[in-house]
């Protein structure tokens, strides 16, 4: 249930800004309230809710930052929502497409891109303030010496930067140029590794367990590496979430072929009690119906034809 205070400060915000010139320092309560109120979204179990309702809610953030532009929380969070957005409920549900509709699937992951970047670029604005000229070094220059002078006060800006930039590259394969930027969205989030590696219950674990599962071996895929990071990332998060589950199995147990870890992994995740975990009840109802959506369909991803012929192959003969 969405809670009293945001409702408040909502319209609030509504009858000031369309019917007087609003003050700095009312622009300044209105929308810090809101950016710490973020539980209204993580903790609802109604996807299709938030689906309905984060379009207009951008647009309301989007409204807020051109007021507030020296708001880094406020940029922060409008970069949030947007990765939110794109991720659950444009690429999740493009994964979804059977691959005969290969058109509608390609429109929906360059939908995706647009909108990951675009949350890159607010969260990349909000570092912008706390250090000039940075934003520029990132996409342009130097990134490994850019990032030297960040701390750990800076984690939530690389982190949301990084996931949302590598979160393009994945929707839009065809982007070469794009492609090409990937060692600077691993840059992010390597930083965010350096300064604190338990950032939000092993989020960044959790990254890098699909980066090294999913990238080839040019490009640093490592099973092993995928493995660690994984079991970091369950450890961290105390088994309170079921991201990490489905990051696995779709990643390192599909490329592998391997059927029953796919089963055992996603059979884990869908069993976890996720309403013991209020605040990221949301996040954990969106992956936890597509941990049964990939349990559902993985004739889609293994083919139990191939195995079978395989399994009953006869000895050669000496």
């Amino acid at each position: 249930m969405i809670k009293k205070s945001f409702f408040q400060v909502f319209f609030l915000f509504l009858f000031l800004i369309n019917g007087c010139s609003v003050s700095k320092f009312t622009m300044s309560k209105i929308t810090n309230t809101l950016t710490s109120d973020t539980e209204v979204f993580t903790s609802d179990d109604d996807p299709e809710l938030i689906r309905d309702a984060l379009p207009f809610t951008i647009k309301f953030y989007e409204s807020l930052a051109k007021k507030d532009s020296l708001n880094p929380d406020l940029l922060l969070a409008t970069g949030r929502l947007l990765c939110l957005y794109a991720q659950a409920f444009v690429q999740f549900p493009a994964d979804t497409l059977h691959d005969s509709l290969k058109i509608q699937k390609k429109a929906m992951g360059k939908r995706a891109k647009k909108l990951f970047l675009r949350g890159r670029d607010y969260a990349l604005q909000a570092l912008e303030l706390k250090y000039p000229g940075i934003n520029d070094s990132i996409k342009k220059g130097s990134i490994d010496s850019a990032l030297t002078i960040t701390d750990n006060s800076d984690t939530s800006f690389l982190y949301w930067s990084g996931v949302s930039w590598m979160g393009a590259i994945r929707a839009d394969r065809s982007d070469l140029a794009l492609a090409m930027s990937t060692k600077k969205a691993l840059t992010l989030m390597r930083r965010v590794f350096e300064l604190n590696h338990s950032y939000d219950n092993g989020a960044v674990h959790e990254f890098f367990c699909s980066y090294y599962a999913s990238a080839p071996e040019a490009l640093g895929g490592d099973d092993n590496k995928a493995r660690e990071h994984f079991q970091k990332a369950i450890d961290i998060s105390s088994k309170s979430k079921v991201s990490p589950y489905v990051a696995f199995a779709s990643s390192l147990c599909i490329k592998n072929g391997n059927k029953d870890e796919f089963n055992e992994i996603l059979k884990k995740a869908v069993k976890i009690n996720i309403r013991s975990f209020k605040t990221s009840l949301l996040q954990n109802t969106i992956y936890q119906q597509h941990a049964k959506w990939l349990l559902e369909n993985q004739s889609r991803f293994f083919n139990d034809k191939d195995i079978t012929d395989s399994n009953n192959k006869p000895e050669p003969k000496n």
